[in-house]
């Protein structure tokens, strides 16, 4: 945007926004391409016509920013040629211009030049300061924090209470405990065990319907929180209310009752859980099947336990 507003007028120089790949022969790369994306590049660059060229710009875009080692990015490069990269996080307008000019050249003269040139970087020629400090010890080592879903948040929605009271006689012993979490937001805790009995139940007060279905997985404590977020579009009461049914499950048998059935919504959802974190959503018929991802793609990328790659430094010595 900045290079083509009036300060730079990036169309003074031949080149001209145009959201129709059909019609246009450059795709500029703003930002990190994911698998999912990679498609998406691929089948648009297909569809241009000849002479196309691709620039990537930016740090995200080179080799995915700061995502650049997570399980789902891609180097651009890898899905479809690209002519010119431009470096920098966030990338200048100067250095967006400068590319454009530089591709222009090349169609013109049938050259490819880079328009600049970083010296070569020599380890062993720089001098140390001092001499390199160990780190100090640590004073004292913290417990990892505990994850908690269901604190009592009441004091921010007032108003609430009187639902509240009304939600905790409605589900009886079925829930371990309610509290207000936010402002028209209620979270039940429950037993897995009793997971598809509150959710019936919830159904049957009138919540129809589920927004999301969410995973969270609490490594130091060996165990996964599964979250269900229903709301309604038919009870007014219960409209602007979102109800968070959560449940806790052991990391080593990451087993739960599938809900699909009670909300069909949840049915996508569920699936994709599945595959990012492992958790089984017992009943729903896409367990073990591949949905989401690539098959490339390494196991439940999303547990804590998954490495992720680390980058390598090389210097020489001095």
């Amino acid at each position: 945007a900045h290079a083509y507003a009036s300060g730079y007028d990036g169309e003074r120089l031949g080149s001209l926004n145009f959201g129709i790949s059909r019609q246009t022969n450059l795709i500029v790369v703003e930002g990190a391409i994911t698998r999912k994306m990679a498609k998406v590049l691929k089948i648009t660059y297909e569809q241009m016509p000849d002479p196309k060229f691709v620039i990537v710009m930016g740090a995200c875009g080179l080799r995915g920013g700061l995502f650049w080692n997570g399980y789902h990015m891609v180097n651009p490069s890898e899905v479809v040629p690209v002519k010119y990269l431009i470096p920098g996080c966030p990338p200048t307008p100067e250095g967006l211009l400068r590319a454009i000019r530089t591709l222009q050249n090349e169609i013109t003269d049938g050259k490819a030049q880079n328009t600049i040139e970083f010296k070569e970087y020599k380890f062993e020629d720089v001098k140390r300061a001092r001499a390199k400090l160990t780190p100090p010890s640590p004073k004292r080592v913290a417990r990892n924090p505990a994850i908690v879903i269901d604190y009592d948040r009441s004091d921010i929605w007032r108003e609430g209470e009187d639902l509240l009271k009304k939600i905790k006689e409605d589900f009886g012993d079925l829930i371990k405990n309610a509290v207000i979490i936010g402002k028209n937001r209620i979270c039940v805790s429950v037993d897995k065990e009793k997971l598809r009995d509150v959710a019936v139940k919830a159904r049957d007060m009138g919540f129809d319907h589920v927004k999301s279905v969410n995973v969270i997985d609490v490594i130091h404590e060996n165990k996964f929180i599964v979250e269900y977020h229903v709301s309604s579009y038919t009870r007014e009461e219960y409209i602007s209310l979102i109800l968070n049914i959560k449940t806790e499950v052991e990391r080593e048998n990451a087993r739960v009752s599938s809900l699909a059935d009670i909300w069909p919504s949840s049915d996508y959802m569920e699936r994709e859980m599945y595959e990012l974190f492992g958790v089984y959503f017992e009943g729903n018929p896409w367990m073990g099947r591949n949905f989401l991802l690539s098959p490339d793609t390494p196991k439940f990328p999303l547990r804590k336990d998954f490495k992720l790659d680390e980058d390598t430094y090389i210097g020489g010595e001095g």
